[in-house]
């Protein structure tokens, strides 16, 4: 008997995930690949082509690519990443409409400023914004809002990982940081066509990593990040924290989170939504339409036995409408992330080899080895390029013990300023 085919869009990063769990619960994973829209070069190397029983090359032709497509009969397209949004959608609505989102909201789960004002319609307080290519209307902006003063961050759009995310102390600079963002093609290749100022929210970060069926969502985990000042960034990643799924101690959050869900129009499949909770309540930073990013699925099962990508295969397997509201914690468990203060060759990586003596520690994440070069960790791809420790434990003090130990061991790191070879 033929295995049901389910198909995802450009499957880079935790995406790449889907296609092993689908192939090993009966199905027959596709892969769509889109060549005619940014390169997501830092993502390639997820990419198993191995991984899939056939490709479609998408070439920008929708009605050939969905032909081929459709001859494979899908009982499902999921999208792997943000660009694949809009080619995922149309192929969804074309050969799987039952498991489609809003395609009236499409670019609503893909930019953030349109995001956040569907938010707004639905009665969600949000933080205050303007999107636009003109920096005067920026300045009536501030002026109206009486922001003057302020701290301001100002990003693209449509960014990822953090890439382009800055901020501006007071306000001092947030003209250069427009002007010097307007036009130009982040390290994902997609164009600033306008770019997003915002005030600066103070507060803790979270996210809710979902699966969504048919309208009901299923929260697979909640996470918390740790984040330090990094140069003119926003912040670079220090550690994310798994959270137990508590209702009582995270009901707002959560119900927020939810309802941010319900806003987009995303009714299917899986979304990472980070918020900043304020002295003032739970405010959107934003929802992403796709898996959580940097291998969180695998460590969720360290945490908590499922995770996106197990959830994502109980709904082609039909579970959808039994899929669980929450999860159980089994174990404390936190993602460190290794950073270089500078670019360059890592002379000394064998120093991280220190922290496998620790209590909690359980495993690298594409750890760094001596001869590598590195990016400096100004956002979550740069950051990738040092990897991450996994820590595990039953009590949670000595995995935060275990964090300020790495980042003693980290002390130690050598990174020579040697440009990368062309």
């Amino acid at each position: 008997m033929d295995r049901p085919v389910v198909a995802v869009v450009r499957p880079f990063t935790s995406a790449a995930m889907v296609a092993p769990a689908l192939r090993e619960a009966g199905f027959s994973p596709v892969a769509v690949m889109d060549y005619t829209g940014p390169s997501l070069a830092p993502l390639h190397s997820s990419h198993n082509p191995g991984d899939y029983d056939a490709i479609i090359n998408h070439h920008g032709d929708m009605a050939e690519t969905v032909a081929r497509l459709g001859a494979l009969k899908p009982i499902a397209v999921i999208p792997g990443v943000e660009a694949a949004l809009r080619l995922a959608q149309e192929c969804s609505d074309a050969l799987a409409p039952a498991f489609s989102n809003d395609p009236e909201l499409v670019d609503a789960r893909r930019h953030k400023y349109r995001m956040h004002q569907e938010l707004a319609k639905a009665g969600l307080p949000i933080p205050r914004q303007v999107s636009t290519a003109d920096p005067e209307e920026v300045a009536a902006w501030i002026e109206r809002e009486g922001l003057a003063g302020r701290d301001l961050v100002v990003k693209p759009p449509t960014s990822a990982g953090t890439v382009g995310v800055s901020r501006a102390p007071g306000g001092e600079g947030w003209r250069e940081l427009f002007t010097a963002m307007l036009g130009t093609r982040d390290k994902l290749d997609v164009l600033a066509e306008e770019v997003l100022v915002q005030e600066m929210m103070t507060g803790t970060e979270f996210a809710i990593d979902t699966v969504s069926h048919d309208g009901r969502h299923s929260i697979t985990d909640m996470i918390k990040y740790k984040r330090v000042p990094f140069g003119e960034g926003i912040a670079v990643y220090d550690s994310v924290e798994w959270l137990p799924y508590d209702t009582d101690v995270y009901g707002e959050l959560i119900d927020y989170g939810l309802a941010a869900l319900d806003a987009v129009g995303l009714r299917n499949w899986a979304a990472h939504t980070e918020i900043m909770m304020t002295p003032d309540g739970p405010r959107l930073l934003e929802v992403n339409a796709r898996l959580a990013g940097a291998g969180n699925p695998a460590v969720t099962e360290i945490a908590t036995g499922e995770s996106q990508v197990t959830r994502i295969v109980d709904v082609c397997r039909g579970l959808g409408p039994q899929l669980p509201p929450g999860y159980t914690l089994r174990r404390n468990v936190m993602a460190v992330f290794l950073m270089s203060h500078s670019t360059g060759i890592v002379r000394n990586a064998e120093i991280y080899d220190q922290a496998r003596d620790l209590p909690s520690y359980h495993s690298p994440v594409h750890l760094v080895t001596t001869g590598d070069h590195v990016d400096a960790s100004t956002d979550l791809f740069a950051s990738m390029t040092m990897g991450y420790i996994i820590l595990a434990h039953e009590d949670s003090e000595q995995i935060y013990a275990d964090r300020e130990a790495i980042r003693k061991i980290e002390r130690e790191l050598v990174v020579d300023p040697v440009e990368r070879s062309s």
